[in-house]
């Protein structure tokens, strides 16, 4: 008895879930960088800008 026995549908189908999920992630990447450019971006031209990002970074740390 093997531990690494294939089964019927999910060999098959696994593939084609990897590569969406791998697509999702990789857009949502590029979104999650795009918004801190922007975000730097913002800061860089307004500097004052930086109170609510500490803001909202300190909210997000401390949320349970």
């Amino acid at each position: 008895m093997s531990i690494h026995a294939p089964t019927d549908t999910v060999a098959v189908a696994a593939p084609a879930r990897t590569g969406r999920r791998k697509l999702k992630r990789r857009i949502a990447k590029g979104l999650a960088w795009s918004a801190v450019a922007f975000t730097g971006l913002l800061i860089l031209a307004e500097p004052w800008l930086l109170i609510p990002v500490i803001t909202f970074v300190v909210a997000l740390s401390l949320w349970d």
